[in-house]
């Protein structure tokens, strides 16, 4: 199939969907190619589809728009390296952050959306969020002192380190690693012992990463004291520590021994919504709006 059949084909598309524009955004269950893409095979439904179109929503965009998830993070940066070449009209993207704008300047188009912070997880999973999930599980007003208390340490505990463990992946990206992007956040929780982070374990990992790096010692040549830790670490670790503090919390103070991962990031995912459909946050409302005139 040649490049060109596939720029038109994905040009046309929305025409197929009666829209006027498709937003194609990363995750779902499957992976496809830029072939299958094409083609028109995507996935129908993901946790990326739910918080992308809870902004356009928000931001009460005037166009109709058809989203589709592509699963593959390589063909989504296909998708927009054709946008950036002019090679294909009609189309957006919405991605990760991650820290591409941290290790270089990506070019920017109106029909590149990205997230606030490193990923939809650090707008979702913020403390705020977690207290208030809290309160609803433990069916609360307002959370006794005691327990807020243990909240707060433990995102105070986060704060700590968080700074370190950017700084450290800033430096193992520079060298073409990733330092803990591609773990599991959750190795770093056990909610059974604690609600804060296992500090044990960022050591660990230290010790074993850092013979990945010849060069002693490894230097940061960045500037990135005016970085915020908590919107530019890991989302997925940010996200763990949410749910870590929140499962912690309700086995010690009520009845709720499981907090099942996907029921929680539903309701998590839904309070940030029904927020930004109060009031949308000014980044994405102005990543948004020019969508209106394209």
């Amino acid at each position: 199939m040649s490049f060109t059949r596939t720029n038109s084909g994905i040009s046309n598309n929305h025409l197929f969907h009666n829209v006027d524009i498709i937003i194609y955004t990363e995750g779902g269950d499957k992976s496809f190619s830029i072939e299958d893409i094409e083609e028109d095979k995507y996935n129908t439904s993901s946790i990326d589809i739910k918080f992308w179109s809870g902004l356009f929503n928000a931001a009460k965009l005037n166009r109709t728009v058809k989203f589709k998830a592509l699963g593959s993070k390589s063909v989504s940066k296909t998708i927009r390296d054709k946008i950036n070449g002019n090679e294909i009209k009609n189309v957006a993207i919405a991605l990760d952050r991650d820290l591409d704008f941290v290790l270089s300047q990506p070019k920017e188009s109106p029909l590149i959306l990205y997230t606030k912070g490193y990923s939809w997880e650090n707008d979702v999973y913020t403390e705020e969020n977690t207290i208030e999930q809290i309160e609803s599980f433990l069916l609360e007003q307002l959370l006794p002192e005691n327990i807020l208390h243990e909240i707060t340490t433990s995102y105070d505990d986060f704060k700590k380190v968080s700074q370190r463990l950017l700084r450290l992946e800033i430096i193992f990206r520079t060298k073409g690693i990733r330092f803990i992007t591609d773990m599991a956040g959750e190795r770093f929780f056990n909610s059974k012992k604690s609600s804060k982070i296992d500090k044990k374990q960022i050591t660990n990992i230290i010790n074993q990463r850092k013979k990945l790096i010849n060069e002693r010692p490894a230097k940061l040549e960045l500037d990135i004291k005016d970085l915020c830790p908590i919107k530019n670490n890991y989302g997925k670790l940010i996200a763990a520590l949410s749910i870590n503090i929140i499962s912690y919390i309700c086995k010690k103070h009520s009845k709720i021994t499981t907090t099942p991962r996907q029921i929680l990031e539903c309701n998590m995912l839904e309070r940030y919504i029904s927020k930004q459909i109060e009031s949308c946050d000014e980044y994405y409302k102005n990543i948004i709006d020019p969508i209106r005139n394209i």
